[in-house]
C-alpha cells in the first residue's frame, strides 16, 4: 500500500476539519506508525499504554476523548476491547474506498515544488524577499566600490597634479640650470653647489616637508638670504683678542 496517499487524505481532511486538535494529529500519527509496523493490515490491535507513549498523551481521560474524536470524524474505526489480554480493533478510514487509480485521488497542496515548476504563491514572497536582500545589497557592494574608485582616482588625479606641477617647473633642475641661474642673478657658483646639495640631500623638500614647486624662486630666496648672511659677517667684530706685533730684531738702544 502507499502509505503517501493514506497520509495525503489524511492531511487533507485535516485541513478541511476545524475541530482537529494537535492531540488528535499526535495520537493519529502514533496509531499510524503502529499501521505501518504491522505491515498496513486490514486492521490492526493496540494497547493503549503502548499508543499512549508514542502520542506523548499522559491522561486516559484525554486519550479516550481523542479516540472517540478521530472515530466519530471517520479517521479511524475504533473497536474497543474490554479484554486485557486482547487489544482493541483499529482500522483507518472506513468510510475511503482504498484504490490504486491516481484520478480518484484527493490532491495535496504541496508547500515545496519540483525542478524547474514555477514558484506558487505560497513562498514566492520569501523568494522576493529574499531577491530584494541580495539586490540591495549587491546595490550598496556597487556603491562602496563606485566610491572607492572615485577616490583612488582623487588621489591619483591629485599625485599627477602634483608630478606635472613639479615637471613644469623643473624639479628637480639641471646643475648646470641651476649655476647658470646664480650666475644670472650675480651670484656664485659656490652659493649654487650649495643650494643644489643642500635641497638634493633634502629630496627636493621646503622646510623639510613640503616639494618644491618653483626651484627658481626658491634660488632667489637662496641668494638673498645668503647675502644678508655674508654682509652680517663682513660687519662683525671679533671679540678674540689679538696677538701683540712685535719684531725680534728690535733695537733697544733706541729711544721711545
Amino acid at each position: 500500500m502507499n502509505y503517501i496517499k493514506q497520509l495525503t487524505y489524511f492531511f487533507n481532511k485535516a485541513t478541511a476539519d476545524t475541530g482537529l486538535t494537535p492531540t488528535h494529529s499526535s495520537l493519529f500519527m502514533a496509531l499510524f506508525q503502529l499501521w505501518n509496523q504491522a505491515r498496513f493490515t486490514k486492521s490492526i490491535q493496540i494497547v493503549r499504554d503502548e499508543a499512549m507513549r508514542l502520542s506523548k498523551i499522559n491522561s486516559k481521560a484525554t486519550y479516550h476523548k481523542a479516540m472517540a474524536y478521530l472515530h466519530k470524524n471517520g479517521y479511524i474505526d475504533y473497536q474497543p476491547s474490554y479484554n486485557p489480554f486482547k487489544g482493541s480493533a483499529i482500522s483507518f478510514f472506513p468510510d475511503r474506498i482504498v484504490t490504486t487509480d491516481t484520478r480518484n485521488e484527493p490532491v495535496q497542496n504541496l508547500s515545496t515544488r519540483t525542478i524547474n515548476e514555477p514558484y506558487n504563491k505560497q513562498y514566492s514572497n520569501h523568494i522576493i524577499n529574499n531577491n530584494m536582500i541580495t539586490q540591495s545589497r549587491d546595490k550598496k557592494n556597487e556603491r562602496d566600490e563606485k566610491k572607492s574608485s572615485q577616490v583612488v582616482t582623487v588621489l591619483s588625479k591629485s599625485k599627477k597634479e602634483k608630478d606635472s606641477g613639479q615637471k613644469e617647473k623643473g624639479v628637480p633642475p639641471q646643475r648646470l640650470q641651476v649655476e647658470e641661474f646664480f650666475i644670472s642673478q650675480k651670484s656664485t657658483l659656490i652659493e649654487a653647489n650649495r643650494f643644489i646639495n643642500h635641497y638634493t640631500a633634502n629630496g627636493w623638500l621646503v622646510g623639510g616637508k613640503s616639494p618644491m614647486k618653483d626651484w627658481k624662486a626658491s634660488a632667489k630666496n637662496w641668494i638673498s638670504n645668503s647675502i644678508n648672511f655674508n654682509h652680517h659677517a663682513n660687519n662683525t667684530k671679533s671679540n678674540r683678542s689679538q696677538q701683540l706685533s712685535t719684531t725680534t730684531n728690535k733695537n733697544y738702544f733706541e729711544p721711545l
